[in-house]
């Protein structure tokens, strides 16, 4: 066999378990939720941001958001936003607290978005991470901000 063949052979097995390690991982993390008023901390990864990390922690904090209307309007504002645009699907979701998966566009990776709401309070916490990999290209905190625009004048 042809030295062009060999590497296309290797290049193939790569694809195919880059894939493979992808679909294993892509399962729902079952760390996920409020927990004693918190959100679930971000992995030592910098494809994770959280409003509930340390102010110290510039890798992984990003600020609450604060709103103005009730929590119901604001959290049914934020998931017909998400659902409205195709590539996120509700996990769960009651009243001050839901999860969403969401997708990316070409590869389908899998990322967790969890909005919380606590109660008696106008400020959101929220927590957005890649399932795999380790650099999410700022993704998740450009999510963030989307939502933050959505919500704030």
């Amino acid at each position: 066999m042809s030295m062009v063949r060999w590497i296309l052979v290797v290049v193939i097995a790569m694809l195919i378990g880059f894939f493979v390690y992808v679909d294993m991982n892509n399962g729902v993390p079952e760390n996920l939720g409020v927990n004693d008023g918190l959100l679930a901390p971000c992995p030592d990864m910098p494809n994770c941001v959280s409003s509930q990390a340390s102010v110290d922690d510039a890798q992984h904090f990003i600020e609450p958001i604060i709103y103005r209307s009730n929590v119901k309007d604001a959290q049914l504002t934020i998931e017909k936003s998400l659902l409205d645009d195709g590539r996120a699907r509700l996990i769960e979701s009651r009243l001050g607290y839901s999860h969403f998966e969401v997708s990316s566009d070409f590869f389908g990776f899998k990322d967790d978005l969890e909005v919380y709401f606590p109660e008696a309070d106008s400020v959101m916490h929220i927590r957005s991470a890649s399932r795999v990999g380790y650099d999410d290209l700022n993704v998740n905190r450009e999510r963030v901000r989307q939502i933050r625009d959505l919500l704030v004048d």
